[in-house]
């Protein structure tokens, strides 16, 4: 394997493993938002910025891993980044990383934390296949 293939794999590989902490049970209207106070806010939140009050709005997967919805702001527009505050969306990508994320993988499954802290996100890479259940390209 060359050098740039390699470096090309990490880095996907280092991707894959930084989506999967994404909070994409808030993209799920059918998650019930009143079992957790976080979410209901983090959802509050979201559509307070989107000045969207409807109750139809939710992040997309996008939204999610975008870094600028990392953390909640102050009233001077500050992300709250101290150790004490709540993430808003926790996203670790640049807005374009993450459009590009969706553009080659989608989310096949995703289970959100249970009450013994399990989580886990399985992606799917999208490509062009000739048979979906051999997956020969």
């Amino acid at each position: 394997m060359k050098n740039k293939e390699m470096i090309n794999r990490l880095k996907d590989n280092a991707e894959l493993a930084m989506a999967a902490y994404g909070y994409f049970h808030l993209a799920d209207s059918k998650y019930d938002f009143n079992k957790d106070n976080t979410d209901t806010e983090r959802l509050e939140y979201f559509r307070e910025l989107k000045d969207d009050k409807t109750q139809s709005l939710f992040p997309t997967p996008t939204d999610i891993l975008n870094i600028e919805y990392k953390y909640f702001k102050d009233e001077n527009d500050k992300p709250q980044d101290s150790w004490y505050h709540k993430h808003f969306l926790g996203g670790d990508f640049t807005p374009t990383q993450a459009k590009r994320f969706f553009e080659r993988y989608d989310i096949l499954i995703h289970q959100p934390n249970t009450e013994s802290g399990f989580s886990a996100t399985l992606f799917g890479e999208k490509r062009k296949q000739t048979n979906t259940e051999s997956k020969v390209a």
